[in-house]
């Protein structure tokens, strides 16, 4: 039965539209969006009665530690982050002293990736010079056509044939074994000068690093040179008398 009554022609569903002279005002509100509505209204109405509980049965003795930073004026409450807290100010010599502390760090670095290209760099050199000494693109094997000279032994036409296919298969064989080899050691040469780039470009980001680390020392302790600001006017630190 449900599917016969599926399968039948039902009236088209019409909403009444919107009246003109109140089209001002809005979309027509249908009955829908009236219980949405209602029932946000509601939720909200029994979260400030939950929390108007919570405030009357409030401990007035409660205390916790994050109260020794915290003050209200008129009602507002105010944390003091420039004293107390993660956003507080530190003195220049502290400033000085972690900026001592990461020139260290970064001097370390600096030796360590600097030993790392060294050694890669000789790895590199050692293995493009025995590509280019043993052999470059593969060695050249040249077979004597001419048969060799034997004790009285004639060989029939039979034999020589399957032996100059052996022959052949071998040298096929071993020239692709020597072409696999070859692209081999290609590969880790190329690898290897990527390793040497990368070091480096890294080697290269550590020095600027440090530079710029030094200078601002420098300029915190007022023994910097001459310099230009980003306006381009020329300046000159003076020492601390």
């Amino acid at each position: 039965m449900s599917s016969l009554r599926n399968a039948a022609p039902r009236r088209t569903h019409r909403e009444r539209a919107q009246p003109l002279e109140r089209s001002k005002w809005g979309l027509l509100e249908k009955s829908k969006d009236y219980r949405k509505r209602a029932a946000d209204h509601k939720l909200k109405r029994s979260k400030l009665k939950t929390l108007r509980t919570k405030a009357s049965e409030r401990n007035e003795d409660e205390f916790y530690f994050g109260m020794v930073n915290e003050s209200r004026d008129s009602g507002s409450q105010n944390k003091k982050r420039e004293q107390n807290g993660a956003a507080k100010k530190l003195s220049h010599d502290v400033i000085k002293l972690l900026k001592t502390q990461d020139a260290g760090y970064l001097r370390t670095m600096l030796g360590s990736v600097r030993a790392k290209r060294e050694r890669a760099e000789e790895r590199f050199v050692l293995q493009r010079n025995l590509m280019q000494n043993g052999g470059g693109e593969g060695k050249v094997v040249v077979l004597d056509e001419m048969p060799e000279e034997s004790d009285g032994v004639v060989k029939d036409d039979d034999d020589l044939s399957s032996e100059s296919v052996h022959d052949e298969r071998e040298y096929e064989t071993k020239a692709i074994k020597e072409r696999r080899e070859l692209k081999k050691k290609k590969h880790r040469i190329e690898v290897q000068e990527r390793l040497v780039e990368g070091l480096k470009n890294r080697e290269k980001q550590l020095g600027i690093a440090l530079r710029e680390l030094d200078a601002q020392r420098a300029r915190m302790n007022g023994t910097a040179g001459k310099g230009v600001n980003k306006n381009g006017v020329k300046f000159k630190f003076r020492s601390k008398r």
